[in-house]
């Protein structure tokens, strides 16, 4: 059995006066059968009648994004698919019984798995937690009996990457039986497993997405972000950039993670945060937006079947920046994630764009680190680690935090745990100082041929 995923047409169920429901998915069965329960639970996620908490979290004021309604529908759905192929059902599942022992366990071993191999601890817990606010929404609506998730005390830890009251705490409740996230070990491509990727991403899926991935790896925005470009986020005119150093500033609103503004041409408006980007990428991207974007453009005019066809697209403007090669239609979020992983010469298994995020953070960091080593004249396996790490600390608060929107404790401390072990001394530590030096020199180099 599978459980379908619909989107109404927003426009229509507005016509029909369901414009508070216009934008929530629903699902149906393996026959198309419209499932009453499951759809119901996601109207009232999206409109917050109903949030999960606890006696000590109260839920949540916050409307969830399009984005955590699809998680929201693929969680639910993943398990309702479970529960039907294994005879259970849902009405009277258990806790214990079900969701630990059975779904959690299939996903753990990786027989519920479409690779056969085991999920991630994260994607697990996600799944199950869907679940069990899912089953715990239906005994409060009286469509099943009571749904107890056992759930033990403790304390979490609070603030943001460089909070002034140091680590605060607060008591939370967890669910008993939760699978344990590995501890993060940040490992990062040298630059010449990026050369080589980078390689394989331009010949085998175009001068567009890897002009993308680019993008992504020189400012860390998200991919979403990267698919949402305009044509103007980047102003058209040269004269109205504003430019210090060797970098250019921008800012971008759409497809930005946070509060829903809304929607225009697809995208999410999201909170405006402003980024830098480098002079010589911002050189390449409007040279794209002049040359190969309008020859994009007209091969999506001139594949129209018909004269008037042809002439209605050649008038239509479209506001992203990024058109694909072949179709000159906008490129998506899902096909630059498949042009990232697919491309082959991967550096190592599970490279991603939200690795390339921290791949640009943590090089920004060991430069800024580099730097202070040249103005106090000191070499860098002389430095102390602690004090590397506390100007790495500072530097997350002014450049790593505004540029990606957001850092959280766990990955400022994933951040400085990487920076203490580079900088720890030893052979490693020399050859990364090598690795700065050539950094360093092919940012000079590059500077050099675009001024």
């Amino acid at each position: 059995m599978s459980i379908n995923i619909f989107w109404p047409d927003e426009e229509d169920l507005r016509s029909r006066g369901f414009e508070r429901v216009a934008h929530v998915p629903c699902l149906f069965d393996g026959e198309w059968q419209y499932l009453r329960a499951p759809s119901t639970y996601l109207v009232e996620r999206a409109l917050l009648d109903w949030t999960p908490g606890t006696k000590n979290n109260l839920g949540t004021n916050k409307m969830p994004t399009k984005q955590s309604l699809q998680t929201y529908a693929e969680s639910l759905s993943n398990f309702l698919e479970w529960a039907e192929l294994r005879g259970v059902e849902w009405r009277t599942a258990t806790y214990t019984d079900h969701l630990l022992g059975g779904y959690q366990k299939e996903m753990t071993q990786g027989s519920w798995s479409s690779s056969g191999r085991p999920l991630a601890p994260s994607t697990i817990n996600a799944r199950l937690q869907e679940a069990c606010n899912f089953l715990t929404w239906s005994a409060i609506r009286g469509l099943r009996d009571d749904f107890v998730v056992q759930t033990t005390t403790m304390r979490i830890a609070i603030g943001g990457a460089t909070d002034s009251h140091g680590h605060r705490t607060r008591e939370v409740e967890s669910r008993i039986g939760k699978v344990r996230l590995h501890p993060k070990t940040l490992r990062l491509p040298t630059d010449a497993e990026v050369k080589k990727w980078l390689t394989a991403v331009r010949i085998k899926r175009g001068e567009t997405k890897a002009l993308m991935v680019e993008l992504i790896m020189k400012t860390a925005i998200r991919r979403e972000e990267a698919a949402a470009w305009r044509l103007d986020t980047l102003p058209e005119s040269l004269d109205d950039w504003q430019v210090v150093g060797n970098q250019v500033s921008v800012n971008i609103k759409f497809g930005t993670k946070g509060q829903d503004f809304g929607e225009d041409h697809g995208d999410k408006i999201g909170p405006e945060r402003t980024i830098w980007m480098p002079l010589a990428l911002a050189q390449k991207i409007h040279e794209y937006r002049r040359g190969k974007r309008l020859a994009a453009r007209a091969q999506w005019a001139r594949s129209a079947t018909t004269m008037a066809e042809r002439r209605s697209r050649a008038a239509q403007k479209t506001p992203h920046l990024f058109l694909s090669e072949s179709t000159g239609e906008r490129i998506t979020a899902k096909s630059l994630y498949e042009a990232w992983t697919g491309a082959g010469n991967l550096p190592f298994s599970g490279w991603s764009p939200h690795l390339g995020r921290h791949y640009w953070a943590c090089k920004t960091l060991l430069l800024e680190a580099k730097k202070r080593a040249d103005l106090s004249a000191s070499k860098m396996d002389k430095l102390p680690v602690d004090w590397i790490t506390a100007n790495s600390r500072s530097d997350i608060q002014l450049l790593i935090k505004p540029q990606l929107g957001h850092v959280s404790l766990e990955t400022t401390e994933m951040y400085l745990t990487w920076v203490a072990r580079i900088f720890a001394g030893g052979e490693m530590q020399l050859q990364y100082a090598d690795h700065l030096d050539q950094i360093e020199q092919a940012a000079r180099e590059e500077g050099t041929s675009n001024g």
